[in-house]
């Protein structure tokens, strides 16, 4: 799976918390699923619920919630545009530690299809090889480019995406 670890360096990139202490964000795949494409290849799709946990966050939600959501309108852009998905594939819950910090946890339903394409070796032998498909490219104006997050006149987060994201 490729999608946690490009998310993890998104956000340890854009929110200046994460930037300073990477070691505050967990990332965790639960209830994952292997579903099979059905056709005459072994080609699948991993479905699953992606949990990211940032411990002791002293900042506002919205420096993680919309450098997250410029990540998904690259990389899981169907949260976007489908009305069903967009009601509940993002969730989360925050504990509150103090009056300044608290542990946030927001899970983030994800889904990467592999292709499986076989074919024969010289001599024979059955080879298989494996490419995960990227999503369909659409950039949106949020995704990349060069990003200041502004709460009041306070930078919040910033990104600088020059290139797709993967």
């Amino acid at each position: 799976m490729k999608k946690p670890a490009s998310l993890r360096r998104y956000l340890e990139e854009a929110v200046p918390h994460l930037q300073a202490n990477p070691d505050r964000l967990t990332v965790f795949i639960e209830s994952g699923r292997l579903v099979a494409a059905g056709g005459p290849s072994l080609s699948f799709r991993y479905e699953y619920t992606l949990v990211l946990t940032v411990l002791d966050y002293a900042g506002d939600l919205d420096t993680l919630a919309v450098p997250l959501l410029a990540w998904l309108r690259t990389c899981q852009p169907d949260i976007a545009l489908n009305p069903s998905l967009r009601e509940k594939a993002l969730r989360f819950h925050a504990e509150l530690l103090n009056h300044d910090t608290a542990d946030v946890e927001i899970q983030v339903d994800l889904s990467e299809t592999v292709a499986v394409k076989e074919s024969t070796e010289p001599g024979g032998r059955r080879r298989l090889d494996v490419r995960h498909v990227p999503e369909p490219y659409h950039p949106a104006p949020y995704a990349t480019g060069d990003y200041a997050l502004y709460l009041g006149e306070q930078i919040g987060a910033e990104w600088h995406v020059a290139e797709e994201i993967r």
